[in-house]
Formats: structure tokens, C-alpha cells, sequence
């Protein structure tokens, strides 16, 4: 079933419920708003009014009409307002939370709602007297925002809502029935379609017995019907209910209304079934118009405005839906090269709404729901590109096109990260301030983490509230740092533009960039090569049996399976790399794509020789130096930083509590010492009970030219911000955790450093996002600011890890012709000539970065 089908159900209206605090005229407005005109009641409010009930009243009806940006606006005003913040009006204060809440919700940024929802339900609980409905409609709007990422924690929510209108059926009717059809929605996105239709059949019938015709919950359950119907090929009832469920929201909400736009984008998808692709996006445009304030054009050649969107998050998945048409429409029956161009104009306008979302979104994961959400956006887009380049007689236009598509999909995060530090450099934004962001964004991490970690229940609520009301402040921090240096939010919204030509420039005659990316609709993997000179592409088809491959090959890796490990080297090679390289060529810069963030180029196998000893192999590592990179982008904007003059170094060497000491890692912690003393670097050593997280996390970090961790790691792939690397436990400490520094807080730290080297296992593991690769530590150790990453793909060997730090750091390193990669490459060398021969011991360190 498709994404789209998923954002229709999330547009319901909030159960808005009675309170014994607030007025009667307020909740006798908001029951009159399911049966009356708004435009009437909101007519008959005194808009000039100062009272703050009315005010809020008045968002929630703009916010029922299903105009967001007037409610925001209004919601927004009362931030400043001493009765919200002093919660001198608890239920106003608890009120106002749930309703911001849902906005953000509608604008699609799902973990800023919750922090809102799950607030005001700690506020509704502490309200004595209050009637229970209000806590049940907090549960019901929470599980609105589970449900299309968590659907059975949504229904757990919904079921605790359940519980407390059940006490009093009679009167909580609407709402027992309106829960119900929530239940459902969450049913279809398990995929129990069966028990869904049930379940809205039911309601629908409930429904009927006890309400006049032609209400909108009425067609929300048609075009609910209507989508199941849709999405198992039943047509001819799909289109009955879904036109039913247009001329209900017509008749109350006229032509331009995000649930309406849903509607008509259903029957857009019914018709492609159809193959009436015209009819499709005769339809289409029709839900642009019904999400727009102005738009109406009805010719497939015209796109909304971005301003003129009236759900950001809608209009986004309506244009995506429209390239898709466009696209269907070429390869079903026009084969028109106009309808191709106009899928790429399509998709460069929902980049346009993607990018004025992300502007508007600063909690990282909603940041990462929209990277992978961008990810589908630029695969369709890089599809399309890559069959106009095929149907293109001269130039490599769409070629281009395509991999700007590319490198668009990477790592947004990281990319944020270096425009933001660009942006404070060159704003002239005093120090002071910096420093103050800094403190922000250090706490907000260290309270994430502990919230993460916390089991005890009156605990947990306590931190919750200590994070939202400092996240309120950092928001408003933010918002008065663009007002007062507008350069600085110029500076930090500016478009990135991936121009080849500027790549191509910055590469050395024997270098080669390898771009992956993975398209799954098409089971296929896109290779863009970039040398100095040219650029070409790839297609690498079977993605799912190169996984496969991928994952064989880790498994041969790191159980060191001798026997098996050449034949699927090479297989794996053949498929990854199906280019010959000019002789000159000795560098290859991979950026990698989910699964490939996994695996070490290096020891793939390039011509099989069916040898039984590991040194003999054919590897890659012995034709060429290797490195990785985010994206090609961050590579290009690597430029030389100035770094300091000092290195430190993190060395526990025995952790206690089970965990295995490292007694090699002194040698290794000597030999580096050695070679900051060659370098004339200072170094400041955390070594033994000195290696403790309080003292790296209260040094100068920003000072330090190179970091060297040797230390265990720990790599959590469900929460990610849960990996982290182990210290020396605090003496006399009584927390529990003060001895892992965790990837949630490293993304609060703040690092000027050249190279950052985790000699520990597993600490280039992670959970993989589409769209920001491995999500672990290092990259947050390169959001944070390091350039250059050394990391591990898999549990290492203490002896073998020390051998090759002490190749590594060798008296010439970083001078000319001694660069990281290179002298990275020089030790692999020297151990697969050694006793360590076996890739399991010299493959799994690789370099990120230069």
C-alpha cells in the first residue's frame, strides 16, 4: 500500500473535550462546530476580544476549519503570555499544549507533537476536578501520532482513550465511535484489512442510527471505505464511497480543504488503476487546489506555490503523487517526453514544500522522518532524470539532474550541521551567544538521554518536564537569534547546490568518486562515477540479491570464515564495482548507501585465484587507497579548518563490572603519546582512573587537533542514541550510567578536530536511516565536528587493533603524499604481510572523511 494512502487517515479532528474549568460557551462552541458552519461561529466571536479563552477558542476553530496557519499564528501569540507560561489557568495552559500539539502534528512534525501531547497530559493529570474525558482525548490524539510509524502503541492509546469514554457510553457516543475508526486506521496500516472493514462498517451504521446526513465524520468513514476498497482493487465500490465522501466534505467545507484534497487524490490513484490518465490528473490538480488558499489551475503543466499551501506536509505528498501519475502516464500510453519534464518540474516543486518544512523542523527526528521521506521524493526523481538521459540524444543534462537527485538523499543532517557552523562563523554573532546555544543544545542532549535510560515512572515525568521547558526556551533562543541576525538564518535556510563542475574541480587526476544509491521501487542500485574529467552511471540491478551478498560477506568477515570468504568477495565485487578504471586512477572515494555503510570496500576480491592463503588474495586495497564520505557535497566543502595544537587521548584500559580489560591498549596509548611527541603536539592523557566521561566531556574539546579513544563500544541498532563509547566509572558515583558517553549526547558536543580515532568495537555500526546512511557514533562525532573519522565495522581483536593504531601513526602522517587515507591503507598492507593476514583483523577500521 502506498505512503500516500497513510498521510489520508492522519487528517481527523481532534476530540476537543468538556472541562469544568473553562466556560460553557467555550466547549458549547466547539459541539456546535460538528454540526454548524465554523465560518458562522467563528463570525460571531469578538475577534478583537483580549480574552485569552476566546483567543485560544478562536485558533481551535481556524485549526477545525482546517486553516493551520491562522491557528498557529494565533496559538503562537500566547508563548509570551504570563497566564500559559506561569500556568496560572491550568486547564488554558494544558489546552493550549494539546492544540499546538495537533498543529504540529498536521505540519508533520510528529516527535515536536508529542513532546506537546505528552506535556499536556502530565497538566491535564495534575488538574484536580477535571472531567476524565480530557485525559481520554489526550490519549486518543497521541495515538494520532503513533500511528504511522508505532500502529500497535497507537492502539494501546486509543484503548486506554476506550476505557474512559466506555464509563459513560451514552454521552461519549460520537467519541466511542469516532476512537473506533481510529482503531481501524490503525488496523489498515498492520495490514488487517478485513478487520478494518469491520470495524468502519460498524461505526458507519452507529453513526447513521443516531446522526443526520451529510456530516463530515460521515464521509471521513466513507473515504476510509473507499480506501480499503481502493487498496484491494475493489473499484467500482472504491469510487461510490470515495465520491460520496466528495459531496459530503463539498457541501461542508466547499472546494478548498485538506480532507477533500484526499479524497480527490484517492480517486486520482483509482483512476491510474484505470489507466485514465488524464481523468488522473484532472483529479490531482483538483486536490492541489483543495489544499492551496489560491491555486485552481486545472493543466498538469502548473504547480501551487509553495506559500500557497494551506498543509505543507499534504501538498508534499500530493506532488510526489503527481510525478508518479506523469511518470505511469509516458511508460502507459503517451511516451511523450513533455509528460517526463513535467514530472521533474513536479518533483523540483515538492523539493521546494520539502525544504520549507525542514526549514520550519528542529527536532532531530523529525528531521530524520524527513530525510527518509526525501529519500522516496529524490529516488522518483532520479528515475525519471535517468530515463530522459536515456531518451536525450546530447549532453548529460539529466545525468546530472540525477545525481544532484543523489546527493540530495544524504545525509541532510550532517549537511544541517555544516551550514549552521558556516552560518555562525560569518553572521557576526557574538561569542557569548554561541556559547550560550552550546549549553542549550549540551543539556537538552544530556536530559534525551537520561529520559531514554529512566525506568522509574515519577522520575521520568520529572525529566520530561525539565526537557520540554528548556526545549520552549531554546525554540524561543532560536527564534530571536534569526530576528536579530537575519544573516545568520539566511545564511543557515540557503539551498545547497550540488554543481558537478565544482566537484570535478577539487578532484586530483587519479581520484574517482563511486556514489551508491539505493532504489528500491526498482530493485536497483544507481552508481554515479565522477572523475576530473567525466561523469557516467550504472545501473546495478538484483538490489535485493546484492544484500544478500552484503550480508555473506559480513558474516565471512567477522567470524572469519576462511573457506568461503574469496568465492563471495568476488561475487560481491563483481556486482559493486562493474567499471573499469583508467590505469592512472589509485584513489577511490566511496559514498555508500544503507547496507553498503556496513561492509569494507577494501577486501573485496577482484580476480579469484581459489588460494588458501589470505595474503595472496587479490584485494582492492592492494590497486588503491580507499576512503568514504557522507556525500560528495560534504566532501566538496571540506575545506582545511583551522585546528589547534593539542591531541587528546582516552585510554581506561580496565572498565570493572564485567567488562573485559584492554591491556593492549596501553602499547597502543605509548606509541601515540610517541607520536604526538614527534609532531610536537601537547597532549593531555586520560589514562586509567583518569579516563573518566566527566573529564573528556569538561575538557577543551574544541582545541583538539586529534581525539584517540581506545576503548570498548557498545552499538544499540533500535535506539540509536542509545550506542556510545565506554569511560572509567566515576569513584563514588552512585549513577548508573556516568561511565557511557552516548551518541545522544556526543550530538550536543561541540569539536574542532582534524581526525577522531575510535579504537573500539563496532563503532561504524548503527541503525541505517534512509537517507543519513548508519546512525551511531560516528556520525555524531562528525556532526559534532570532527573531519576525519576512524572507525570499526565489527567486534576487534585487542592485540591486532594496537598493531595497526601503531602502523597507522607513523612520523609523516598528515604531511604531504601522508595523508589518512594513505597511511590508513599502509598499515592494512603491513598486517595482511604479517601474522594478521586475515581481513578479519586489518578490514574492519575505515576512514571517513578526507
Amino acid at each position: 500500500m502506498s505512503r500516500y494512502y497513510f498521510l489520508i487517515y492522519l487528517i481527523f479532528l481532534p476530540f476537543l473535550g468538556f472541562s469544568q474549568l473553562l466556560s460553557e460557551h467555550y466547549h458549547a462552541t466547539i459541539f456546535k462546530s460538528r454540526s454548524q458552519n465554523i465560518d458562522i461561529l467563528i463570525d460571531n466571536l469578538d475577534s478583537d476580544s483580549t480574552s485569552h479563552e476566546v483567543n485560544l477558542l478562536l485558533a481551535e476553530l481556524y485549526f477545525l476549519k482546517g486553516r493551520n496557519d491562522k491557528a498557529m499564528k494565533l496559538l503562537t501569540s500566547f508563548e509570551e503570555n504570563d497566564e500559559i507560561q506561569n500556568h496560572k489557568k491550568p486547564e488554558l495552559y494544558a489546552r493550549w499544549l494539546k492544540n499546538y500539539g495537533l498543529i504540529l502534528w498536521n505540519q508533520g512534525k510528529r516527535d515536536r507533537a508529542l513532546e506537546f501531547l505528552q506535556q499536556s497530559l502530565a497538566e491535564y493529570k495534575r488538574i484536580e476536578g477535571l472531567d476524565r474525558a480530557n485525559i481520554a482525548d489526550i490519549y486518543n490524539n497521541i495515538g494520532l501520532v503513533y500511528v504511522s510509524t508505532e500502529p500497535k502503541k497507537a492502539v494501546d492509546y486509543y484503548k486506554n482513550a476506550l476505557a474512559i469514554y466506555s464509563d459513560f457510553e451514552d454521552e461519549n457516543l460520537d467519541k466511542i465511535i469516532q476512537l473506533s475508526i481510529n482503531i481501524s486506521l490503525a488496523e489498515v496500516k498492520q495490514a488487517n484489512q478485513i478487520e478494518a472493514f469491520r470495524i468502519l462498517n460498524d461505526a458507519l451504521s452507529r453513526w447513521k442510527a443516531n446522526h443526520q446526513e451529510g456530516l463530515p465524520t460521515e464521509a471521513f468513514i466513507k473515504a476510509n471505505l473507499g480506501g480499503i476498497y481502493l487498496a484491494t482493487d475493489q473499484l467500482v465500490l472504491a469510487k461510490d464511497y470515495l465520491n460520496e465522501a466528495k459531496s459530503i466534505y463539498l457541501q461542508n467545507y466547499g472546494e478548498r480543504n485538506s480532507e477533500l484534497a484526499n479524497v480527490f487524490a484517492q480517486l486520482s490513484e483509482l483512476a491510474v488503476k484505470e489507466k485514465a490518465y488524464e481523468k488522473s490528473l484532472k483529479y490531482i490538480q483538483k486536490a492541489l487546489k483543495a489544499n492551496s488558499f489560491e491555486f485552481s489551475s486545472v493543466s498538469f503543466n502548473q504547480n501551487p506555490k509553495v506559500e500557497d499551501a494551506n498543509r505543507l506536509n499534504i501538498q508534499l505528498t500530493l506532488l510526489m503523487r503527481k510525478a508518479i501519475i506523469l511518470e505511469s502516464y509516458y511508460f502507459g500510453f503517451s511516451l511523450k517526453k513533455s509528460h517526463l519534464e513535467a514530472a521533474l518540474t513536479t518533483v523540483d516543486r515538492a523539493e521546494e514544500v520539502l525544504e520549507s518544512i525542514r526549514a520550519g523542523t528542529t527536532n532531530k527526528k523529525d528531521l530524520l522522518e524527513l530525510s527518509d521521506l526525501a529519500s522516496e521524493l529524490f529516488e522518483d526523481g532520479q528515475r525519471i532524470a535517468l530515463q530522459l538521459q536515456e531518451v536525450t540524444l546530447f549532453g548529460n543534462k539529466f545525468l546530472i539532474k540525477a545525481f544532484q537527485y543523489a546527493e540530495k538523499s544524504k545525509s541532510s543532517l550532517l549537511k544541517t550541521s555544516v551550514v549552521e557552523s558556516e552560518a555562525q562563523s560569518f553572521s557576526g554573532i557574538p561569542t557569548e551567544i554561541l556559547e550560550k546555544e552550546k549549553e542549550f543544545s549540551s543539556e537538552l542532549a544530556y536530559l534525551n538521554t537520561q529520559i531514554a535510560l529512566e525506568e522509574e515512572v515519577s522520575k521520568l515525568n520529572f525529566l520530561r518536564d525539565q526537557y520540554f521547558q528548556l526545549k520552549q526556551k531554546h525554540n524561543r533562543f532560536i527564534e530571536e537569534l534569526g530576528q536579530e541576525y537575519p544573516e545568520y538564518y539566511n545564511l543557515k535556510h540557503r539551498g545547497s547546490f550540488v554543481n558537478v563542475i565544482d566537484i570535478q574541480n577539487r578532484l586530483s587526476s587519479d581520484e574517482v568518486i563511486l556514489e551508491y544509491s539505493f532504489a528500491s521501487k526498482s530493485n536497483t542500485i544507481n552508481l554515479y562515477i565522477i572523475s576530473k574529467s567525466s561523469i557516467n552511471y550504472k545501473r546495478i540491478y538484483e538490489l535485493d540479491e546484492v544484500i544478500k551478498y552484503l550480508k555473506a560477506y559480513r558474516n565471512t568477515l567477522t567470524y572469519n570464515l576462511q573457506m568461503s570468504f574469496e568465492t563471495i568477495a568476488h561475487e560481491l565485487y563483481q556486482y559493486l564495482l562493474p567499471v573499469k578504471f583508467n590505469s592512472y586512477i589509485n584513489k577511490l572515494i566511496i559514498v555508500p548507501d544503507g547496507e553498503l555503510c556496513t561492509i569494507p570496500f577494501e577486501a573485496l576480491v577482484k580476480d579469484q585465484q581459489e588460494s588458501n592463503r589470505f595474503y595472496e588474495l587479490d584485494y582492492l586495497i592492494k590497486s588503491y587507497e580507499i576512503n568514504y564520505v557522507y556525500s560528495a557535497t560534504l566532501y566538496h566543502a571540506s575545506e582545511s579548518r583551522n585546528y589547534g595544537n593539542e591531541a587528546l587521548l582516552i585510554s581506561p584500559v580496565e572498565f570493572g563490572a564485567g567488562i573485559p580489560m584492554l591491556p593492549a591498549s596501553e602499547q597502543e596509548s605509548m606509541h601515540f603519546i610517541s607520536w604526538c611527541d614527534q609532531q610536537s603536539l601537547s597532549i593531555e592523557s586520560l589514562v586509567r582512573s583518569d579516563a573518566t566521561k566527566s573529564k573528556f566531556k569538561n575538557s577543551s574539546l574544541d582545541n583538539f587537533r586529534f581525539i584517540h579513544l581506545a576503548t570498548h563500544g557498545t552499538v544499540d541498532l533500535e535506539s540509536p542514541d542509545l550506542s556510545g563509547v565506554y569511560f572509567k566509572k566515576e569513584e563514588n558515583s552512585s549513577l548508573a550510567n556516568d561511565n557511557v558517553l552516548y551518541v545522544g549526547e556526543i550530538y550536543g558536543l561541540s569539536i574542532n578536530a582534524e581526525l577522531v580515532v575510535l579504537s573500539a568495537c563496532e563503532t561504524g555500526l548503527g541503525k541505517i536511516n534512509r537517507g543519513e546512511g548508519v546512525m551511531g557514533l560516528g556520525q555524531a562525532f562528525a556532526y559534532s565536528g570532527a573531519d576525519n573519522l576512524i572507525l570499526s565495522l565489527w567486534k576487534v581483536a585487542d592485540e591486532s587493533t594496537s598493531y595497526l593504531m601503531q602502523s597507522f601513526y607513523q612520523k609523516d602522517l598528515g604531511l604531504a603524499n601522508h595523508s589518512f587515507s594513505s597511511e590508513l591503507r599502509n598499515a592494512k598492507l603491513s598486517m595482511i604481510n604479517s601474522d594478521y593476514n586475515a581481513p578479519y583483523y586489518w578490514a574492519p577500521f575505515i576512514l571517513w572523511g578526507k
